[in-house]
């Protein structure tokens, strides 16, 4: 009897060992399930990203991004012909060979504040909003020579504490020139977004 009972004993034990590592286990699983409030934590960065709203910017406002470069709205154009702002008597143009189009530039005066060259295209990014959901991409040019010609912005650098003059070039449908509908440009510097009111 005492035999018998001493197998019961051990077969209890060896129940009670066998059913202990399931109840670990599951408690173990109950960790992996407590990683999606670990995943929840990216949601504060995204938020974040909702938070930085576009900043207005209006012409003739000096926006001052510090040791980079005063940023500055100095007007807009919209025409078949752009011209710099001192014609040389041999000077680039853009012109818009097409009836149903017409160019828009914006331009940026940006006064470098930074120890080294700035490669002119690395200063803004410039991207056009129409009736809130039409874009339209642009692209760059800078006046030399006092403004009597352009040149290209990606062979050009704004030296320390000296001033280039750019002009960001879209042609667009004569449609979007013509309207009364709003258009905007969105003026991405460093990683944030500015946004100016043309109407």
């Amino acid at each position: 009897m005492k035999i018998v009972t001493g197998i019961l004993v051990a077969a209890a034990f060896l129940t009670l060992a066998a059913c202990s590592p399931k109840q670990t286990a599951t408690t173990n699983d109950t960790k992996p399930a407590t990683t999606p409030t670990n995943t929840a934590a990216p949601a504060a960065p995204v938020e974040q990203k909702q938070e930085d709203t576009v900043t207005p910017i209006k012409k003739g406002e000096t926006l001052t991004i510090q040791d980079f470069a005063d940023i500055t709205v100095t007007g807009n154009k919209i025409s078949k012909k752009i011209e710099p702002s001192k014609p040389g008597d041999f000077h680039t143009l853009y012109e818009s060979k097409e009836t149903d189009s017409t160019f828009f530039a914006l331009i940026i005066k940006a006064k470098n504040l930074g120890a080294e060259g700035i490669k002119a295209d690395k200063i803004a990014e410039v991207n056009l909003k129409f009736d809130n959901k039409y874009d339209y991409d642009t692209f760059s040019t800078i006046e030399e020579r006092g403004g009597e010609d352009f040149t290209y912005t990606n062979i050009t650098s704004v030296d320390p504490l000296k001033t280039g003059t750019l002009y960001y070039l879209s042609e667009i449908p004569n449609e979007v020139a013509k309207s009364d509908k709003p258009l905007k440009a969105e003026i991405k510097i460093q990683d944030k977004v500015y946004e100016y009111t043309i109407r």
